[in-house]
């Protein structure tokens, strides 16, 4: 099972490619050669990397949406807008698409800095701004929505 952990800032250079983290290359050592998938999040302006059979997966589930149900449709358009197949160069950077940079408000000529994170199976991708501002938001109340999520997984477990 998949547990890509750690938190890595990283440079994006004016051509879009970061420089992939060292720590997240030797935890995906057995999956790397299959290639990465890159998209959008759905919830916040930053981008998740998935190693491609963990984006499999995600496709596997896409696939059991209907064709037939206009709500499906407009959903996987959505989702998939954007997503691309990207894998390191021989100096082990990865090219981001420009458009993909915009959408998670990356501003190459002013900030340059991106925070790589790893979620278990995937990774986000945030610019810096968008992470001090969604993430190290000193006054958001975690532990208040840590027992709401603890709720919603003992109610899943019992009911």
């Amino acid at each position: 099972m998949l547990n890509l952990l750690g938190e890595h800032h990283c440079k994006v250079d004016l051509k879009g490619r970061m420089m992939f983290p060292a720590r997240f290359r030797k935890q995906l050592e057995n999956l790397i050669h299959h290639g990465l998938v890159i998209n959008r999040d759905i919830f916040s302006r930053c981008l998740v990397l998935y190693p491609k059979p963990e984006w499999d997966k995600v496709n596997e589930e896409m696939s059991r949406l209907s064709r037939y149900n206009q709500k499906h449709q407009l959903f996987q358009r959505k989702f998939m807008k954007g997503a691309t197949l990207v894998e390191l160069d021989t100096a082990g950077r990865l090219l981001i698409p420009s458009i993909l940079l915009e959408y998670a408000e990356v501003d190459l000529k002013r900030n340059n800095e991106l925070i790589l994170t790893g979620l278990g199976e995937k990774m986000d991708v945030w610019s810096s701004a968008n992470y001090r501002k969604e993430i190290l938001d000193e006054d958001f109340d975690f532990g208040a929505l840590a027992e709401e999520v603890r709720k919603d997984i003992d109610q899943k477990t019992t009911g």
